[in-house]
């Protein structure tokens, strides 16, 4: 386990991918066009990576990754969960697309599906730091199923990115008891998915499903963009962890403080956008707008406010807030407000 951590050496990689496509007698290999088994395998360390980083329990064996058939019906994948487990069973989707317009019209060029049995998905969450959640709760377990899936595809993508392939557009997740009830968008053409299973303590804990197009998009040998900075405020540390990975998968750099006081400080890395919530000891969201009229460099830099209380916006928007969330929202909701302004 102690490479998993580091970034993904491009020449050892397809010495590995080239050793197991032959093991599994995998047809359509080759280093130039790389096929999606490559990407299966990249997958598979990204998940690896999230383990190292952020449990204490590692896998007990090495994932297994099989090539499936995909059933399908009007270019819509089924899907039956409890064939995963043979028990009550989440499953949560993000699709992946070149852009913000082709996810509109889905036309989607990779999805990855988790699966988490519902009683396990408590102790899963816990394993990886997460706020404890009922198991019978279903609201909770399908939120809990997505902020899995979410974490998943947000280092999938940077070890994507590792790999030479472009940043793609990441969906918001959608979740689901079982099974979805009118199966699942993919990428048109596509026939076959790979099942990658994780064994924790010996048992088969989670299941993660890749399907994608052989040939995704890669950079060209030009520099990207420098990605815009974003400063969430916001003493809420259940609300960081799922904001501020699902922000970084989207490719923006991401900074966070827990008061008014200590995102005043960090005004000084020049953010090209401030999410803040209100209530927060130290100094509130308020106290902070004022103080950050005072520094020149940083004055009109737009400022997301977000709250639980209603009926305050237009207050806010006179103190030169360019956004107004209520609180709960769904992520892909502040995505959406961050684009406007931005």
């Amino acid at each position: 386990m102690e490479e998993n951590h580091k970034a993904l050496d491009l020449a050892k990689f397809k010495g590995i991918i080239q050793q197991e496509s032959t093991r599994m007698n995998l047809r359509s290999y080759s280093i130039e066009g790389e096929s999606s088994f490559t990407l299966a395998l990249a997958l598979s360390a990204a998940i690896k990576k999230i383990f190292f980083e952020k449990s204490e329990t590692t896998f007990s064996s090495e994932p297994r990754i099989e090539k499936h058939p995909i059933t399908q019906f009007v270019h819509r994948m089924r899907v039956d969960a409890m064939e995963k487990f043979n028990a009550t069973t989440a499953c949560a989707t993000v699709h992946f697309a070149v852009n913000q317009e082709a996810l509109d019209r889905r036309e989607y060029l990779l999805m990855l599906v988790v699966y988490l049995e519902q009683r396990f998905l408590p102790e899963f969450l816990r394993l990886l730091q997460y706020p404890y959640i009922e198991f019978d709760n279903e609201a909770e377990v399908m939120d809990g199923c997505g902020t899995v899936a979410n974490l998943i595809a947000g280092q999938y993508k940077r070890e994507m990115i590792q790999l030479g392939y472009k940043d793609l557009m990441m969906s918001p997740f959608e979740s689901y008891i079982n099974a979805p009830p009118d199966g699942l968008a993919i990428p048109r053409g596509v026939e076959d998915k790979y099942e990658i299973s994780f064994d924790v303590e010996g048992t088969k804990r989670l299941v993660v499903e890749l399907v994608t197009l052989d040939m995704l998009p890669k950079w060209k040998t030009i520099e990207k963009a420098a990605p815009k900075r974003i400063l969430i405020i916001d003493d809420d540390v259940t609300f960081i962890k799922i904001i501020e990975p699902f922000l970084k998968s989207q490719g923006f750099d991401v900074l966070t403080a827990n008061n008014g006081a200590e995102g005043i400080k960090k005004l000084k890395s020049k953010p090209h956008l401030i999410v803040l919530d209100i209530q927060m000891p130290v100094m509130d969201g308020y106290e902070f707008i004022l103080e950050k009229k005072k520094v020149q460099e940083v004055e009109h830099v737009p400022v997301i406010v977000l709250t639980a209380r209603e009926g305050m916006s237009e207050m806010f928007k006179v103190e030169g807030a360019r956004e107004y969330l209520l609180k709960p929202f769904q992520p892909n909701a502040l995505l959406k407000s961050i684009q406007r302004c931005l």
